[in-house]
């Protein structure tokens, strides 16, 4: 077999392909003969058609099946001693099969761009401080507080008539909503919290209800907030009969150092709220840097500009939308749920899509280019800390992460980020604040980008590194929202 290839763009490839007629006469001679035993024609005993006649109704429809078949099993083989990796099926332009001279086809399929990465050294990064935001240690302490809090009996003495903030009624829920039948027994609802509702603004319609109703049925009509329910859920009115069993008290231990000592965390409230403080300023630090990392990657985009395959794109956008129906169907949701239909996620994926397709390319290059691989040695001390750090038996793990193809995408991901520690090692980073409306963005969309798509053989090595990471902005929103809205049935 003889062979040339041609790139005709700059993401396509087109390959021409000889194989003498040596090879192939044999292969076209038995195919006639075995459709002349199998052909039944009026006039002909069975086997004893003449070959002329064989030839002259099915030899078209044998030899366009036979070029086919040698089609597929030259193709691999061909582009491979060109070291060259198609992206795409071939797309057959031209066959020539005839009797006495060698078959010829042409065909044409994708191949990833050729980059030759520049200007990755020197680049100047924005990278904001880590912060300890207020707010966010002060949500963790009331977790806590709440995680100790008692439920208490209304005290004896007790004077007020209505319920108020803290006070848990435990309900038995009959009703119905938006055509959803309702029942749910031994509900706790929380006055001032929407923990645990069954229908979100529940605890809020129960504000007026009288403490002397316990151990009564209250017929309760109430619309829940549009902005916690599903799209088709909204405007629509909940009728529900609540058994009002019970109503306790919710007792929050005082902010002091009994309560530090109760979480079994610290020995004094001081203590607590510094580890707290630490630790929330660790993980903004890990959010900064990948803002400044995902900042990095667009700018080096900018100056080195290129164009992928096609077919890349498509294969990312379809992984990232599958990735979003994965994740709404944990939840028990579909993509209607949220308001959308698949073809529409996906034009809202494309762009970011693009995105990660081209970082992923532009970062392979400049990690080939500087020589950037992960030893056996280091990826088997990855793998133990993984083993130890989740309590796993590390033999049990290697081949559950070997049978999910997690191996290889766990050694990809660990070179993607020696490439970026390298990048940034090399940048000129500027610590400064992010402007707000980009702060807002960078938190909105905290990924540097996706890998659940696949890019030929060495891509496909690096298909999924993180998916954590790398969920596509508009898929990873679509599922935060359906989350949001989840309980509504």
């Amino acid at each position: 077999m003889e062979s040339s290839i041609e790139r005709i763009s700059e993401v396509e490839c087109r390959i021409k392909v000889e194989i003498p007629w040596t090879e192939v006469s044999g292969r076209l001679a038995t195919k006639m003969r075995d459709l002349r035993q199998r052909a039944r024609l009026p006039g002909f005993r069975p086997g004893k058609v003449p070959p002329q006649v064989l030839e002259r109704m099915f030899g078209k429809g044998v030899h366009q099946e036979l070029a086919g078949e040698l089609v597929d099993e030259t193709f691999q083989t061909a582009v491979t001693q060109h070291e060259t990796v198609p992206l795409t099926q071939p797309v057959v332009e031209s066959t020539n099969l005839d009797k006495g001279t060698a078959f010829t086809y042409e065909a044409r399929f994708e191949v990833p761009p050729t980059i030759e990465p520049k200007d990755y050294e020197g680049v100047p990064v924005r990278r904001r401080p880590a912060v300890a935001d207020p707010a966010k240690v002060d949500a963790e302490i009331a977790g806590k507080r709440d995680e100790l809090a008692e439920l208490r009996p209304l005290p004896e003495d007790e004077t007020r008539e209505v319920t108020q903030p803290l006070d848990v009624w435990t309900v038995d829920v009959e009703g119905e909503y938006a055509g959803q039948r309702i029942s749910r027994k031994d509900v706790q609802i929380e006055i001032g919290s929407t923990k645990g509702e069954p229908i979100p603004g529940l605890a809020a319609a129960m504000f007026d209800t009288r403490l002397d109703q316990a151990g009564q049925v209250r017929n309760l009509r109430f619309t829940p907030p549009s902005d916690r329910v599903r799209p088709e859920f909204q405007g629509k009115e909940a009728v529900l009969q609540l058994g009002l069993r019970e109503v306790r008290i919710k007792v929050l231990p005082e902010l002091d150092d009994e309560f530090a000592r109760d979480t079994g965390d610290a020995e004094s409230l001081e203590e607590l709220r510094g580890q707290i403080e630490a630790r929330i300023k660790e993980a903004d630090g890990e959010e900064a840097e990948r803002a400044a990392r995902r900042r990095l990657v667009e700018s080096l985009l900018e100056r080195n500009d290129f164009a992928p395959a096609p077919s890349m794109i498509a294969r990312e956008v379809s992984a990232q939308v599958e990735q979003t129906k994965r994740q709404l169907a944990n939840q028990g949701l579909r993509l209607n749920a949220i308001g959308t239909t698949e073809q529409q996620l996906a034009q809202r994926i494309r762009p970011q899509a693009s995105f990660n397709v081209k970082a992923f390319l532009l970062l392979d290059a400049i990690g080939k280019a500087e020589s950037i691989e992960v030893s056996d040695e280091d990826f088997e001390k990855e793998l133990e800390e993984m083993a130890e750090q989740s309590g796993q038996q590390l033999a049990r793990m290697r081949a559950t992460m070997d049978k999910n193809g997690q191996l290889i995408l766990l050694r990809a991901q660990m070179r993607e980020e020696r490439i970026l520690d390298l990048l940034m090692g090399k940048a000129e980073i500027t610590e400064a604040e992010d402007p707000p409306e980009e702060h807002d963005h960078d938190h909105d969309h905290d990924h540097d980008h996706d890998h659940d798509h696949d890019h030929g053989d060495e891509a496909t090595a690096e298909g999924d590194a993180d998916e954590s990471k790398g969920d596509a902005a508009e898929s990873k929103d679509a599922a935060d929202d359906a989350a949001a809205k989840g309980d509504a049935e």
